[in-house]
């Protein structure tokens, strides 16, 4: 009998395979898309709510939107995999939230989003130090030009900087965003494969919302704040449909697709962001903007070039 040269299984789970790995593309394409606006409305509302309040916030609106679908499954997580949601949930949403909120008062939302694009090399480049997963030569010219997307517009263009590595401050938090977001993808791939998910997903944002309650309640309770309706709705897009809706699509991904591919797909988040900075909050496209945007979406064709080959060949 005929055998699917990736997985080394017959021809009909071949074709179930290539159906999984077609909803992952669809799912992070989705996920991807739906990113591309949170780095603007964080941006437009980080200067009214602080980022500790916001994050927790934005858990609790997410858990509201996912626990009636975490009900329904049937595989429920063991108490010793417990730790491991913990950690998956400090990385992708403690971390990630506080440190994205943080940087959104700081940073203009283009070149948030180039910096965010860096996500797949960091992967790749923890894939290797730490999974012992080496890169092929196609993901290698993806972490490079990607790590050259972000110097050059942290720099803001300029070759003297670049020489004297000036950083803004809120770049660097940034980076650990990005570092944070790269290990629980990680992570997550691991996960699962034990189970959906959905499980996965709701358990690790229930973890790091809660770790986020106690700086998040006082800052609701030390800072007035006052939110207009329209603010409101861009909330619950942060909340409800980042933190719910992408982050079951990301892991619904990863879980098809490995953290690596989803990472490249990252890349396509500033493409959305650039466009909508443009037009809702009257940024200028400058010059190493737009040439960082595509190094970065250079990175994300030499990556997946080789999977996509070895894919159409199934």
């Amino acid at each position: 009998m005929a055998m699917c040269p990736e997985t080394e299984r017959a021809i009909p789970n071949c074709k179930q395979h290539k159906n999984s790995l077609r909803l992952g593309y669809v799912a992070v394409s989705i996920a991807t898309f739906l990113y591309g606006g949170n780095v603007i409305a964080g941006r437009l509302l980080a200067p009214n709510v602080p980022p500790a309040a916001l994050s927790t916030l934005r858990g609790i609106l997410g858990l509201i939107i996912l626990l009636p679908f975490a009900r329904r499954a049937t595989l429920r997580p063991r108490l010793n995999d417990f730790p491991v949601f913990m950690l998956i949930g400090l990385l992708s949403v403690t971390i990630a939230y506080v440190t994205f909120a943080w940087s959104m008062q700081n940073n203009r939302a283009i070149s948030a989003a180039v910096i965010i694009s860096t996500s797949p090399a960091v992967t790749l480049l923890l894939l290797a130090l730490g999974w012992h997963e080496k890169p092929n030569i196609f993901q290698i010219a993806g972490v490079v030009i990607a790590f050259a997307g972000l110097t050059l517009v942290s720099c803001e263009g300029s070759l003297k900087r670049v020489m004297a590595l000036q950083f803004h401050k809120s770049d660097l938090i940034l980076l650990i965003n990005v570092i944070a977001v790269s290990l629980a993808n990680i992570l997550v791939q691991k996960e699962t494969h034990r189970y959906p998910a959905i499980t996965t997903c709701t358990w690790s944002l229930f973890f790091g919302t809660i770790f986020l309650l106690p700086p998040g309640l006082w800052e609701i309770i030390r800072y007035g704040w006052h939110l207009t309706w329209w603010e409101w709705l861009l909330l619950f897009y942060m909340g409800g449909i980042i933190a719910g809706v992408a982050l079951l699509l990301n892991f619904e991904a990863v879980n098809r697709l490995g953290s690596g591919t989803v990472a490249m797909f990252n890349n396509l988040t500033p493409l959305v962001t650039v466009i909508l900075a443009a037009l809702l909050l009257n940024e200028k496209l400058l010059w190493y903007h737009t040439l960082g945007m595509i190094l970065a979406l250079g990175g994300v064709f030499l990556s997946l070039r080789r999977r996509l080959r070895e894919e159409n060949s199934l």
